[in-house]
C-alpha cells in the first residue's frame, strides 16, 4: 500500500475517534489511539511526488490552486490525481443572469471543436474520461488536459466584465 494511502487511512482513523463519534478527546484517548494519530501526523509530511508535479503546472494560473498542506492523491492506472481547487466568481454562480449565460454559451462556441467535444461529453452527459477517451481515439491524460483547457477558457470568459 503506498505511504499516502496509509496516511489518508489513518487521518480518517484519527478523524473518527476524535471527532465526536468516541467520548473522549484526543488528551484523554487511550495510548494507542494517541500514538496511532501521531504517525498519522508524522507520514503526513511525507508528500506524494505528483502534488508536487501538480503545484508546478498550476503556478501562476489565476483561477487553480492545490493546497499547500494536500497530502491526499488517488492512483489509477492512467496516472495520479491531486485533490485541488477551481476559482468561480461569485456572479458566476447565479444561473438566472441571461448575461452570464450569453457569456457562456459565446465561450463555449470559441472553443476548438475538440475541446468542445471534450467538455460537452463529460459535463453534460455525464461520461468519464476513459470513455471519451475511446470515443475519440485519445489517451485519457489528452482529455484531461483539453477539459481542463475548456474549464479555464470558459472560466475566464465568465469573469470578463
Amino acid at each position: 500500500m503506498h505511504n499516502s494511502k496509509i496516511v489518508s487511512l489513518l487521518q480518517d482513523l484519527g478523524a473518527y475517534l476524535f471527532g465526536g463519534a468516541w467520548s473522549w478527546s484526543r488528551g484523554k484517548a487511550p495510548p494507542f489511539f494517541r500514538r496511532l494519530t501521531g504517525v498519522a501526523d508524522r507520514l503526513g509530511d511525507a508528500r506524494h511526488p505528483a502534488i508536487a508535479v501538480a503545484r508546478a503546472r498550476l503556478e501562476g494560473a489565476p483561477v487553480l490552486r492545490i493546497d499547500a498542506d494536500e497530502t491526499r492523491v488517488e492512483e489509477t492506472p492512467q496516472g495520479v490525481w491531486v485533490r485541488g481547487w477551481i476559482w468561480v466568481e461569485q456572479h458566476a454562480l447565479d444561473s438566472g443572469d441571461a448575461k452570464q449565460e450569453a457569456k457562456l454559451r459565446s465561450a463555449l462556441a470559441e472553443l476548438p471543436q475538440q475541446r468542445r467535444v471534450i467538455y460537452l461529453s463529460h459535463c453534460v452527459e455525464g461520461l468519464t474520461y476513459p470513455a471519451i477517451a475511446t470515443r475519440l481515439d485519445l489517451d485519457v491524460a489528452e482529455v484531461q488536459r483539453e477539459l481542463a483547457a475548456a474549464l479555464l477558457a470558459l472560466s475566464l470568459a465568465l469573469d470578463e466584465t
